[in-house]
Order: structure tokens, then sequence, then C-alpha cells
């Protein structure tokens, strides 16, 4: 619960200054941006990025990484109420000279390939990018939270979604969201 009242203000503080996919006319001039080939803030999620599909994890495109940053990191979570916003993705430590995370990042505790960046898992569950399964007939928000953190975070990979979050909101420089919706349909019958 301190964790989502934490990145919940965390969100609200920095979004003056950050700019999102589809937000680059309101944007302050110089800073942090984020967008994404595959996502647009407001949109629908799309089937490949969720238990419908591949599964993949979403790309993102950085620009106007600020200073000091450490690292950037992104959360994901979907709203299911007030009380109930699971984490579905957690990824830290991902080098500040970064301009993309690529699409289908590997289900590992540490991601080699983005500089030995890091993944966080669910309780009891596998580590990485859990595609999002909502149940049928019922939409729910999905939000991508990326930040930029004035120091790295010594969480070990593999850590639960929780943890990870917690050390994620204690470094937080700047940050930019993504917000889309995804409702999955009945199969036919």
């Amino acid at each position: 619960m301190r964790r989502r009242q934490l990145l919940g203000t965390l969100g609200t503080a920095v979004a003056g200054g950050v700019a999102g996919c589809g937000e680059s006319a309101q944007s302050t001039p110089g800073a942090f941006r984020v967008s994404s080939p595959a996502l647009e803030s407001g949109g629908k999620l799309p089937a490949r990025f969720t238990c419908d599909g591949a599964g993949r994890s979403p790309p993102f495109v950085l620009d106007r990484v600020p200073e000091p940053t450490a690292g950037l990191a992104v959360i994901a979570e979907y709203d299911r109420g007030i009380i109930n916003e699971p984490v579905f993705w957690t990824l830290w430590n991902v080098p500040p000279e970064t301009e993309r995370i690529p699409a289908g990042l590997p289900r590992t505790g540490t991601v080699e390939s983005l500089g030995g960046a890091r993944q966080g898992r669910p309780e009891g569950g596998e580590v990485g990018y859990e595609p999002p399964c909502p149940p049928t007939g019922q939409p729910y928000e999905h939000r991508f939270q990326v930040y930029a953190l004035g120091e790295t975070v010594d969480v070990a990979g593999g850590t639960d979604h929780d943890t990870a979050g917690e050390a994620i909101g204690d470094a937080v420089l700047a940050s930019a969201r993504f917000t889309v919706d995804y409702e999955r349909t009945p199969a036919p019958a």
C-alpha cells in the first residue's frame, strides 16, 4: 500500500515537467520525454502485449534524460480498483544513456542487453514482464510509468515488485506515464 501511495504522489508531483506519448505539444521545453512506437497514451493496449497475443513487453524511446540521471526504470500496473492495483512489470537500472528500451525483453532477473538492468517478479510468479490478462468483458486501465532515477537501485534482479517499486520510488528525478486501456473480448462460440 505504501508503494502505491508513493508512486501515485510521485507521478502527480513530476508530471508537469514530463512528456509522454501524445503530450509533446504540452511539455516543458527540454523536459524528460518518453514515447513508444507501439503505445499511445489514452489509447488501447495492443493485444500483442497481453496474454491474448505474444505477451511481449512494449518498447519505449527515451529523450532528454535529465542530469544527473544514474539509471532509468519502468513500473507497469493495472487498475482493479482503489485498493488493488497489481504490478505486472518492474525494470530498473537501465543505463541513463539508453535511447531505446526494446520490445520483448527476456524474462530474466538481469537483462544483459540493457547494460545489466534488472527486472522484478510478482509474488510467487516469474521474473520479467507478466502480460496483462484481465477478465473478459471488463475494461482495465494499464499504466506504464517510466522514471529517471537520481541513483542506481541496490535491489537484486528477481526481487518482488513491491520491494523494487519502493526502492525505485526513493530515487525518482522525473517520470512520464502512459495510460492505456485493454478489454478482452469473449471467445466466439
